[in-house]
């Protein structure tokens, strides 16, 4: 099947052969959707250790319990949710962690982290033995911001139905309003004359 060439002679824009086109678009399209799916993912699995947490009242360093306690040991995506320098763990806390091993990382890692960015690289978290709390002053933000999601399927659905538009919209629809604008252009700029 012959695929229609776009070509723009008032835009900085080459010309776009819509099989190429098409297949960027799929591309971002089918990464726009897996970034929704993941995000929502590991927005209920949030919500599951903030709620975990708060159910078993580890509001302090001495009530604080390990993820097998909470019911979470086994838990890959509870266990990456909560590796040190993630967004969670500035709110939920670990009681003990002086007692880790520092982290072994690569030198270029290390000398990029440690020299470049001038941020240290945290110390692993030991799972086996970290136990985590949700402090008082920051029960409410962690509840509000990692609340339940009512409805992650219909999120999701409702992300798809969106991004699909958009792509459509994208693919067909977009060439053509470019072509026709160009149109406009081509027909309303003054020819240049030579005396």
């Amino acid at each position: 099947m012959q695929r229609k060439l776009y070509s723009y002679d008032n835009f900085d824009l080459v010309s776009i052969n819509s099989s190429s086109f098409l297949f960027l678009v799929g591309a971002l399209y089918v990464g726009l959707l897996m970034g929704v799916l993941f995000a929502l993912i590991l927005r209920v699995h949030s919500h599951k250790i903030v709620k975990a947490i708060s159910e078993h009242g580890a509001a302090d360093r001495d009530s604080a319990l390990t993820l097998d306690e909470l019911g979470l040991g086994r838990n890959r995506v509870s266990r990456f949710l909560l590796k040190t320098d993630s967004a969670l763990r500035r709110t939920v806390l670990c009681a003990n962690e002086s007692e880790f091993s520092p982290r072994k990382v690569s030198g270029l890692r290390r000398f990029w982290r440690e020299k470049v960015l001038k941020n240290p690289l945290p110390e692993a978290t030991d799972f086996e033995i970290a136990r985590f709390y949700i402090p008082e002053e920051k029960r409410v933000t962690a509840e509000l911001r990692y609340s339940a999601e009512q409805h992650p399927v219909r999120s999701f659905v409702l992300a798809a139905v969106g991004l699909t538009v958009l792509a459509v919209f994208t693919v067909f629809v977009l060439p053509e309003l470019l072509t026709m604008f160009d149109n406009l252009l081509t027909q309303v700029k003054p020819q240049s004359r030579f005396y």
